[in-house]
């Protein structure tokens, strides 16, 4: 864990400044006012995401869009999938698909999408090799069902784990049957896609001599920035007491069978995105009625908009942008919210879905009044 961290992101735009809360936390605010329907905010990319693996032929790689949407015309998606596939030569049961020869070519320019579809085939391959008969391998945590949940235990069970990826030949038996589900490796997928970001973005490059270029994927932000994120996993674990060990399966999984150049990469990275995935993290929508979750990820300048069941923000997907605009006038000095729940819930429904997955109970103006109404 990190103990100091550089400035967080600046924001290129008149209308929005990062302030620190009165809860402690920080938000944006209007820097002025602000007229209503105004773009104030683009979130060009996520850091890390998946797309479920069972989309993966009616979402386009590159924009995301959804092959079975009302919006699509027949003619652009055969059957309803995208016709235009991508694999990565030597590697099989592999492939990603994409709505148009551009998306294909925008995809390929990022050298992190095929390097992660390379991966993507190597995880598969080990999925299988997870499977072997035999005796399963053995909890790694470190307190009962029954035991208070403490940052302490939390530790000790990294460190168990830990100590296990030590030991090659342990590792490898741990993981011959270790028998990965595959909600389990779609997380992996999330968290390769984000050691693959910062593999890119933090080598040595030869335009500067060595130097690591600071800022080569402007697009995606810095794994610095992902580090401002607030850190919900003490919450996020004592609210799911079954989340941790997936974690940590998915760490020694991932330890033994990721090449060798990577695993600098994997301690810090899958503890920190597994520890900041919740709460901060945006569902990839079908884009018409929201009726399919595709996939999800992680879009970091996005997630410093807080939440009000009054937003003041719209927040919409272009491809794989994120946009927010002003749905009334703002004054400077406001905060700017959007909504992470169905606003159009009652005021015990929403407060029970930001408990479970944002880990506060809403005191918005309209919570107050409609709880006082209720009671």
């Amino acid at each position: 864990m990190l103990t100091s961290l550089p400035s967080p992101p600046k924001f290129e735009s008149d209308y929005i400044e990062v302030r620190t809360t009165q809860h402690g936390g920080r938000s944006l605010f209007a820097a002025r006012d602000i007229p209503p329907g105004t773009q104030v905010h683009s979130s060009p990319g996520p850091f890390a995401h998946v797309i479920y693996k069972d989309y993966r032929r009616e979402v386009c790689a590159q924009c995301f869009a959804y092959a079975a949407s009302d919006s699509v015309l027949p003619e652009a998606a055969q059957s309803r999938v995208w016709s235009i596939k991508w694999k990565p030569e030597g590697f099989q049961g592999s492939a990603v698909w994409f709505c148009s020869e551009d998306c294909k070519r925008a995809w390929e320019k990022d050298e992190a999408g095929p390097l992660q579809m390379q991966l993507d085939a190597t995880l598969t391959k080990a999925q299988v090799a997870s499977r072997r008969k035999g005796p399963k391998p053995t909890n790694m945590l470190s307190f009962s069902s029954a035991a208070e949940i403490t940052q302490d235990a939390i530790d000790q069970a990294w460190k168990n784990v830990d100590e296990l990826v030590a030991s090659k030949a342990q590792l490898v038996a741990h993981c011959a049957t270790l028998d990965l589900e595959d909600a389990e490796l779609d997380i992996a997928r999330l968290l390769v896609s984000a050691i693959v970001r910062r593999h890119v973005s933090e080598r040595p490059s030869s335009v500067t001599d060595g130097l690591v270029d600071s800022d080569p994927h402007p697009n995606y932000m810095s794994w610095s920035h992902f580090l401002h994120l607030q850190n919900n996993e003490l919450a996020n674990i004592r609210e799911r007491r079954h989340i941790l060990s997936p974690h940590l399966r998915i760490y020694a999984f991932l330890c033994n069978a990721l090449p060798r150049y990577l695993l600098p990469y994997i301690p810090t990275t899958v503890r920190e995105v597994s520890a900041r995935d919740t709460g901060n993290a945006f569902g990839i929508w079908d884009g018409d009625r929201r009726d399919e979750m595709l996939g999800w990820g992680v879009w970091i300048s996005a997630s410093y908009f807080n939440h009000n069941c009054s937003p003041n923000i719209r927040k919409t997907r272009q491809g794989r942008t994120l946009h927010f605009e002003t749905t009334r006038a703002v004054s400077a000095g406001e905060e700017l919210c959007i909504s992470y729940v169905d606003t159009d819930q009652p005021v015990e429904q929403r407060q029970k879905d930001l408990e479970s997955s944002w880990f506060f109970r809403c005191g918005c103006s309209r919570c107050q009044l409609e709880s006082a109404v209720t009671m």
